[in-house]
C-alpha cells in the first residue's frame, strides 16, 4: 500500500466486505463470560476498518486490542489517529516470519482478525501457524478475509510483460495472490487450516463484484494499494496507472471507447473468508497424536 492518506479515501470495497463479513460472524465468537477479551488485527493498515466495525462491537470491559500492520508508516497512522483510546496498541508485526513471534504477543489473543492482508503472504503456512500460535493456548478463534483472484493480478502481469515497466515489475510473480492460479484455492487453505492445527473451522470462496462508480473510482483505488508505484518516478504514475486500466478493460473485452471513464464498471474477485477455532492445549496434543489430518472443515 502507498500513502495512509490517499489509501483511507479509496478503501471502499475493503471497507464494505469486511463490515458485511464480520457481522456475518460476530456471533460465532467465542467471547468470554467475564467480558475480558483480547483480540489483534493484521494488516490493519490505517486503522479505520478495525476502528469502526470492530471495537464498537468489543464487549465493554474488554481487555486488549492490537492494531498491527508490517509497514511501520500505517501503524504510526493509525495510531496518530486511534492513539487516545483506551486499551488499544499499536505493534508493527511481520506475519509471515519463520522466527518467533514477539513474546507479548504469542498464546495472548482470544480473537485474531485480518482483512484484505493475508493475500500478500507467499509463504501462507507460515502465516496461518503464527495465528494458530498468535491464540491463546485454551483456544481462540479467527476470522481472515482476504482475496483468491482478483483481474487486477493479471493486468499487472500483462503490464510487466511490456519492455516499459518490466524493469519495475520483475517480481511481479511474487506480488500476486499465490492462489490466484490455485483451481480450488479454499481447498488449499482449509489444508493448511488442518496441518497447523485447528480443527473446527470452514473456508469459504467467494466470487464477489464490486461497482464503482467510474473506471476514474476504480483507478484511484487500485493507485491506493498498487505496490509498483513507489519504485516508478512520479513523473510517470499517471501513464502508468493509465496502461494499468487499459490491461483491465482488455481482460474485460472492452476499449477506452466501449468504457466511458464515468460511467460505472464492475470488477470481478474472488474471496476467500475463513473462520477457525483452536483447539484448548489437552484437547490440541490429543488431536495431534490421534486425528491430525482427519479433521474436516465444515459446510464447504
Amino acid at each position: 500500500m502507498n500513502e495512509p492518506d490517499w489509501y483511507v479515501k479509496f478503501n471502499d470495497v475493503q471497507r464494505h466486505d469486511a463490515s458485511e463479513i464480520f457481522r456475518e460472524y460476530y456471533k460465532q465468537f467465542q467471547w468470554r463470560y467475564d467480558g475480558r477479551d483480547s483480540l489483534l488485527d493484521i494488516g490493519s493498515g490505517n486503522g479505520d476498518v478495525l476502528m469502526d466495525f470492530i471495537y464498537p462491537n468489543m464487549p465493554m470491559n474488554f481487555q486488549r486490542l492490537v492494531c498491527s500492520d508490517i509497514n511501520p508508516k500505517y501503524v504510526d497512522y493509525a495510531e496518530r489517529q486511534y492513539g487516545h483510546l483506551p486499551k488499544v496498541e499499536f505493534k508493527v508485526l511481520d506475519i509471515a516470519t519463520n522466527k518467533e513471534l514477539p513474546k507479548d504477543l504469542e498464546q495472548q489473543f482470544d480473537h485474531v482478525v485480518s482483512f484484505y492482508a493475508l493475500m500478500w503472504l507467499q509463504n501462507q503456512r507460515q502465516g496461518f501457524k503464527n495465528i494458530f500460535n498468535l491464540l491463546r493456548p485454551n483456544g481462540g478463534d479467527c476470522l481472515l478475509v482476504f482475496l483468491a483472484t482478483h483481474i487486477i493480478y493479471d493486468a499487472y502481469k500483462m503490464l510487466s510483460q511490456m519492455d516499459k515497466w518490466h524493469n519495475y515489475m520483475s517480481d511481479v510473480d511474487t506480488i500476486i495472490s499465490p492462489l490466484h492460479h490455485v483451481k480450488n484455492p479454499d481447498e488449499k487453505i482449509a489444508a493448511i487450516m488442518t496441518d497447523v492445527g485447528f480443527c473446527k473451522f470452514e473456508v469459504k470462496l467467494l466470487q464477489k463484484s464490486f461497482d464503482y462508480d467510474s473506471l476514474e473510482v476504480f483507478k484511484a483505488n487500485m493507485k491506493a494499494v498498487n505496490p509498483f508505484l513507489p519504485r516508478i518516478p512520479v513523473s510517470l504514475h499517471d501513464e502508468y496507472m493509465d496502461d494499468l486500466m487499459l490491461m483491465v478493460l482488455k481482460l474485460k473485452g472492452l476499449t477506452p471507447q466501449q468504457q466511458d471513464a464515468k460511467a460505472k464498471i464492475s470488477i470481478p474477485y474472488g474471496l476467500i473468508v475463513v473462520f477457525g477455532r483452536k483447539p484448548s492445549c489437552s484437547m490440541y496434543q490429543s488431536f495431534k497424536k490421534n486425528v491430525l489430518g482427519m479433521c474436516r472443515p465444515e459446510n464447504k
